[in-house]
């Protein structure tokens, strides 16, 4: 089969999985969920491996989806291996307390394209396809933003930033310029998402680090653009115990791949793949990509795939009675995470 149809039925299912814990105030189930769907309904494909190149953390910490990983056809050595980000559920939290910004994401390209990200904050700004050539983040958000008003000739543009405390002063400044901010609690991927949509013009803040390569390769897929920057654990959190492990295990890395906080750096930077595909499906989801939905012994999911600069939305019925007597792997994960 496909391997598009496979990886988009896998974030579908993954969704389906964790629906059971939408609301139960336990993140980890929801997540656990989705990792094993992931692993179930890739193990038996056959014509491709994955590797996970940014995904759940090293092998020690995550029983599955850990980076390096490898997922799909492990039997035959002469098939296609593709480079993988994933995110089972970016917005574990949202999920557990049944508001929006949960999504199951995935996103491959070719062996050796894609950046493993480090454990990190980003400082990440993505904009709709028209403002690809007018974007530079090293000259600060609000120089470009202005740049994008006078493209415009408009005040009003559609910003999607998350509420946190390092963003205050940015809200406050985009306001003050006329920008229509909209502010959402998790799910940087999924605002992303909006904006190839059309829902928003851009998005910006700062996030994390592993997910900016899931947005780079929506950028590249989609025709949209993103720059980036990485951010110091102790520009966001001075006085943690853990700030200074963590700022060392930041600068070995940043040293190995020669890069540091001053580094603007490209869509293709993170995902050196102008064929790379993007799938997500909505779980409690918002904005453009609508949550999930049961009725009657039937799921309802919104999916979304990019590639190639074409953009596709899908609406997709999974009848548990019929998939369960076509699928044996899905309907053990109905069975496993029936409501």
């Amino acid at each position: 089969m496909n391997k598009d149809i496979i990886l988009l039925r896998t974030v579908e299912v993954a969704a389906i999985a964790s629906y059971k814990y939408i609301g139960m105030k336990d993140k980890n189930m929801v997540d656990q969920a989705a990792v094993e769907a992931f692993e179930v309904m890739l193990r038996n494909e056959r014509g491709f491996k994955l590797k996970v190149v940014n995904g759940e953390g090293e092998l020690d910490n995550a029983p599955m989806l850990y980076v390096n990983q490898f997922l799909g056809d492990l039997n035959d050595p002469e098939v296609p291996t593709f480079d993988v980000s994933v995110d089972p559920i970016e917005g574990t939290n949202p999920a557990a307390y049944n508001f929006a910004g949960s999504i199951s994401t995935i996103s491959i390209s070719r062996e050796n394209t894609m950046l493993q990200m480090p454990e990190m904050y980003m400082e990440k700004f993505f904009v709709k396809d028209k403002y690809s050539n007018l974007i530079n983040l090293s000259e600060g958000i609000i120089n470009n933003v202005l740049r994008l008003q006078e493209f415009e000739n408009r005040k009003d543009l559609r910003c999607i930033i998350l509420d946190k405390p390092r963003h205050n002063k940015i809200i406050q400044e985009l306001s003050k310029l006329g920008v229509v901010t909209r502010l959402i609690q998790d799910g940087d991927v999924l605002a992303a998402i909006d904006v190839v949509n059309g829902e928003a013009d851009f998005v910006y803040g700062i996030g994390g680090a592993p997910e900016g390569c899931l947005m780079a390769s929506l950028a590249l897929a989609s025709g949209c653009k993103m720059q980036s920057r990485l951010i110091n654990y102790n520009q966001i959190w001075p006085n943690e115990k853990e700030t200074e492990s963590r700022m060392e295990k930041e600068n070995a890395w940043m040293s190995k791949h020669n890069i540091d906080t001053s580094s603007i750096l490209s869509d293709y930077d993170l995902v050196s793949d102008e064929r790379t595909r993007f799938f997500a499906a909505g779980l409690t989801a918002g904005g453009s990509l609508k949550p999930i939905k049961y009725k009657k012994g039937k799921f309802f999911v919104n999916g979304f795939m990019a590639s190639h600069g074409i953009v596709r939305n899908f609406s997709s019925i999974y009848d548990v009675n019929k998939v369960n007597n076509l699928k044996p792997d899905i309907k053990y994960l109905f069975d496993k995470y029936k409501r």
